[in-house]
Order: structure tokens, then sequence, then C-alpha cells
């Protein structure tokens, strides 16, 4: 019976002993797992998509879940790894990052320069037509301070200085836009040269 017993007792530590390395072996496996998924991320970041980005970081989440269920009963050595690992792939996520702005900063860079290439084109364009046509110009200006709202406006902001006021002040008016110099056609020899 004594044998028995020693027999048993053999058996129950041993099987304690099994116990206690398998749950310490999951322990160390996750902080692995970790580890060799930040490694993975960062040798095949170079090609991830988006989608494929989406999914790293859903998979690291869950391995963090795995690990922060019992994180008390870690080692430091075993807490250290996984802090190592969760920086080189929050390095990962920042680098992904700055890359994508870079991507998009070129792009705007990129249609400004384009624009910019049209700029002068445009300028002349704008140039030859209020070079061309001062003399309209000139008539609607005129046409906009002769018009009766406008005569109204100054005529109001004249009163209110002692100045412009009444009859007198369209006369003023009148004046004021006699004293424009008179618009003349630029010619054909001036637009050559400015181009």
């Amino acid at each position: 019976m004594r044998a028995f017993q020693s027999s048993f007792l053999i058996i129950f530590s041993a099987a304690l002993f099994l116990l206690s390395c398998t749950e310490n072996k999951p322990q160390t496996d996750i902080c692995q797992d970790i580890d060799d998924f930040v490694v993975k991320a960062r040798t095949n970041s170079i090609t991830y998509t988006k989608d494929d980005w989406d999914n790293s970081i859903a998979e690291y989440e869950k391995l963090l879940d795995q690990y922060a269920r019992n994180q008390s009963s870690y080692t430091s050595e075993q807490k250290e790894k996984v802090a190592n690992a969760m920086g080189r792939y929050h390095a990962l996520l920042i680098e992904n990052a700055l890359a994508q702005s870079a991507d998009s900063l070129k792009g705007v860079l990129q249609d400004f320069a384009d624009y910019a290439k049209l700029l002068p084109a445009y300028m002349d364009g704008f140039r030859d037509v209020l070079q061309s046509d001062t003399i309209k110009l000139e008539n609607l200006f005129t046409d906009i301070f002769a018009s009766d709202p406008v005569k109204e406006i100054i005529g109001s902001i004249g009163s209110l200085f002692g100045g412009l006021s009444g009859s007198d002040g369209e006369s003023e008016i009148e004046t004021v836009v006699d004293t424009l110099p008179e618009a003349v056609p630029v010619p054909d020899e001036v637009k050559k040269t400015d181009n």
C-alpha cells in the first residue's frame, strides 16, 4: 500500500509540475508571438496596402488583449520584450502614416506646380483683355459711379462729413468722374514688349 501511495504522490507531483509548465508556456508564447508578429510586420510593411494595415492592427490588438489578461503573471523580462515589440510596432505605424501623408502632400504640391506653370499664360490672357478693353473698363466705371445708387451712397457719406450732398453732390460726382484720365487703347508694340 505504501508503494501505491508513493507512486500516487510521484504521479500527482509530476502532474502539478506539468501543469505549472503548461501555464507558463502560454505566457511565454504570447510574448514571443507579439515579438514575432512585429518582426513579420516590419518585414512585410513595405508592401502593405490600407487593408493590410487594418488587418495588421486588428491582429495586433488581439495579441495585446491576450497579453493583458495575465499581464501581472509575466516576468519583468517578458514585459520588457513585449514593451520593446510594442514600441517597434508603433514606430511602424507612425512611419506608415508619415509615408501616406508625404504621398498626399506630394500630390498637392504637384497639382500646385501644374497650376503655377499655367499662371503666366493666365496672366497674359488677363492682361490682354484689360489692355485691349481699357475704354470699355473706363465706360464701365463711369457708368457705375454715375448710377443713382452710387450717387446716393456718396451723397450720404458726404453729408456725414459736411461735404457732398443734394444736387451739388451730383455735380461733384460728375466732376470726380470727369477727372479720371481718359483711356486710350494700348498700342500693339507695347503689347509685344510685355510678353
